[in-house]
């Protein structure tokens, strides 16, 4: 992949962000981020996937 990654907490994820979960995939295309009230977050793909992240934890982003 030619696109240079970061990683960030996924509670900066935001809409349109593009995500690596799988290095052998596409990029998955943030819809919307929803607080947990554990401190996590919820993440909705545009794919209709949802993931949650613990607090703290971090996420690959394409730049």
């Amino acid at each position: 992949m030619n696109d240079r990654t970061e990683l960030i907490p996924a509670d900066s994820l935001t809409r349109n962000d593009r995500v690596v979960i799988n290095s052998d995939e596409l990029p998955y295309l943030v819809d919307a981020v929803t607080d947990m009230p554990n401190g996590g977050v919820r993440v909705t793909y545009s794919s209709g996937d949802t993931v949650e992240y613990a607090t703290g934890e971090q996420v690959a982003v394409i730049d």
